[in-house]
């Protein structure tokens, strides 16, 4: 198997987990960590808000131009949430592996089953938080929330979590420096794992005598 190809790492976790939050401090670390990883841009209908970068935060486009996409099977993963979809495209996510990237997409679980039924190599890694009393604390410390959506995200996190013993990896997020660690390391090992390098071996052993016949 060549490893010439990146590996796709899916990160779920409950809303307040931390998860994007571990996720941006993995990506400004990578360098540092020499782990070559991007995070795929999602696709949307929605308007762009305040302090958002077309490109960047989403690529923002208009919902005749998302079903096309959709019709053009162009979208490893999609959902539609409050009337909006968001979705994941292929071209560019298939770029990024054929440059040897490994990429992170950050996407719920259906959304991380979409992307399996296409890409079962991918690595599925789940955010834990250290209990539900912390997931409720962080969710009202944003102050961004009614008290009805607060309630409607535990909800969703309670029927959501046991999802997590179907992922490769759990992490729980009680310092975010050190599941940040966590993710690189993770993708680090997987990248060097026998069956992406294996095709390794024989190149080395492809060497052998070279430098006696070149002398």
């Amino acid at each position: 198997m060549n490893n010439s190809k990146g590996l796709i790492v899916i990160v779920s976790g409950p809303s307040a987990s931390g998860k994007g939050t571990v996720v941006s401090r993995a990506l400004e670390k990578a360098d540092e960590a020499r782990v070559d990883v991007q995070l795929s841009v999602s696709m949307t209908t929605r308007g762009i808000g305040k302090n958002e970068v077309d490109g960047e935060t989403y690529y923002y486009v208009s919902r005749e131009d998302f079903e096309k996409n959709i019709a053009d099977n162009n979208l490893v993963e999609y959902n539609n949430y409050a009337g909006e979809y968001y979705g994941t495209p292929k071209d560019k996510l298939e770029g990024w592996l054929s440059q040897g990237s490994s990429v992170i997409l950050e996407i719920d679980v259906n959304g991380a089953k979409q992307v399996l039924e296409q890409y079962p190599e991918a690595v599925t890694v789940y955010i834990l938080p250290p209990s539900f009393q912390e997931l409720e604390y962080r969710l009202r410390s944003r102050g961004r929330d009614s008290e009805e959506k607060i309630q409607y995200r535990l909800a969703k996190g309670k029927n959501e979590i046991p999802e997590a013993r179907w992922y490769d990896y759990i992490l729980v997020n009680e310092i975010i420096e050190e599941s940040a660690d966590d993710l690189l390391s993770i993708i680090k090992a997987e990248q060097n794992s026998r069956l992406r390098v294996e095709y390794k071996i024989d190149e080395v052993l492809a060497t052998y005598g070279k430098e006696e016949q070149n002398d």
